[in-house]
């Protein structure tokens, strides 16, 4: 399966997975694809799915693509949630976590239940309180 994005502005998430053998140009596309689309919005929370990775680090590749993460995802409205896996190598996933410590308002999780809920708290904490009141809490 080909990494991907879906972004649902009527249940407002933007998803990507991202989960598969692929280098840092393929994970470089997926981002330009995200950020290009018509129907991005910034504040639109972001459930970045990265189970199953597993990316060769190139050295030369590393720091550009990092740049182009922190510029074009720093300062977003919408709060930025990245799962991962135990298998995951250890660069990689020290990669994963310096960048999601750059990107203020993105937090990674090893499960990918807690990430959602995460967001869900994160984001809709107003409207949550709305609900639990019509609803009679959860």
């Amino acid at each position: 399966m080909a990494p991907e994005f879906h972004i649902a502005t009527d249940e407002g998430l933007i998803s990507v997975q991202a989960g598969m053998e692929i280098d840092l140009v393929e994970l470089y596309e997926l981002a330009k694809g995200v950020l290009a689309s018509a129907d991005y919005d910034a504040e639109l929370p972001l459930l970045v799915d990265l189970r199953g990775l597993r990316v060769e680090l190139i050295r030369e590749a590393v720091e550009p693509f990092s740049k182009f993460i922190i510029q074009n995802f720093s300062g977003r409205g919408g709060s930025i949630a990245v799962v991962i896996d135990g298998e995951m190598s250890r660069k990689l996933s020290a990669g994963v976590y310096w960048l999601a410590c750059a990107v203020a308002g993105t937090e990674v999780f090893d499960d990918y239940d807690h990430a959602l809920k995460w967001l869900i708290r994160r984001e809709f904490a107003g409207a949550g309180s709305d609900i639990q009141l019509a609803t009679g809490g959860c």
